[in-house]
């Protein structure tokens, strides 16, 4: 019962950080058009990194450097792929690509790794997922959102891909850390170590006329920092401690429909059947999982 308990625990607050994320991401592509994505990457994450070093200096367990290098490269590739993919197609499809191929990958990393087999349900699941991701795959080719075609788009679906596979990565790592006796707080303090200067040098190496900070844009950005980077970033650890990857994964799967009901107060994204489709794909695999209880 009791861990039970903590799973439902942790599934709750992964799904109070994925709504987080939600805001943040339409709030960023709403508001902070004028910040490339680079240079927010670093800003952002030099204020959370400060921040959870500042309050979370104790709490490193066990050595274990495989993990913690891991732990970065994936911090890295997650991040600046996800935020760069969110200037080339709309925010509920970035979502939707990103964590419908997490499922998949955590499912064969486990029979690579394990040799397990996936339940059928498992298999049902993934696929419902991935066929969801398809549909708004072609949303995001015809345009949806953002004027996306052709190259622009390949990309942006490129970059949540690649976001997906990190955000596995960090799952798995993050685990690893935890069962040698990391508290949360202390992963979260050292896992910017790579993040921090890769983004800072593709921001300066990426050109482009200098951003015109305002009053205004300072507080927007620092408002979608807290609710789209560092407060998900810590609950999102809590949950990891306390659910296997899959699990992790599949409840995350929430974002891209949180993500799209939150669209629909945006003037920057147009409303689109496909990817309502796409999304409503998503969503009904993910309560079959969560009505079958897993096995």
């Amino acid at each position: 019962m009791a861990a039970l308990s903590s799973v439902s625990f942790g599934r709750a607050v992964i799904v109070l950080a994925v709504l987080m994320q939600a805001l943040g991401k339409v709030a960023y592509g709403t508001w902070l058009g004028a910040v490339p994505s680079n240079l927010f990457v670093f800003l952002s994450f030099a204020l959370t990194a400060a921040f959870f070093l500042a309050v979370s200096r104790r709490g490193v367990g066990e050595q274990a450097w495989g993990a913690l290098l891991l732990l970065n490269a994936a911090t890295a590739l997650t991040f600046i792929s996800f935020f760069y993919a969110l200037k080339l197609i709309e925010p509920a499809i970035v979502g939707a690509v990103e964590i419908g191929i997490g499922p998949v990958i955590v499912v064969l990393i486990a029979m690579a790794t394990t040799g397990e087999r996936p339940s059928p349900l498992r298999v049902l699941v993934c696929l419902g997922i991935l066929g969801g991701c398809a549909v708004l795959g072609m949303a995001a080719l015809r345009g949806s959102g953002f004027a996306s075609f052709g190259p622009q788009a390949w990309i942006g679906l490129g970059a949540s891909v690649a976001a997906g596979v990190g955000a596995v990565l960090i799952t798995l790592s993050s685990r690893a850390l935890l069962n040698r006796g990391w508290r949360f707080g202390a992963v979260l303090a050292h896992r910017f170590y790579l993040i921090l200067p890769a983004s800072l040098v593709l921001a300066i190496g990426s050109g482009g006329a200098p951003v015109a900070w305002t009053g205004g844009l300072v507080a927007m950005f620092l408002v979608v920092s807290v609710i789209g980077v560092l407060a998900p970033l810590y609950l999102l650890q809590i949950g990891i401690g306390r659910c296997d990857p899959y699990t992790v994964m599949v409840t995350m799967a929430a974002l891209p429909v949180l993500t799209f009901a939150i669209e629909g107060f945006s003037p920057a994204y147009a409303w689109s059947w496909l990817t309502a489709l796409g999304v409503a794909i998503v969503s009904g695999f993910l309560l079959l999982d969560v009505a079958a209880k897993r096995d």
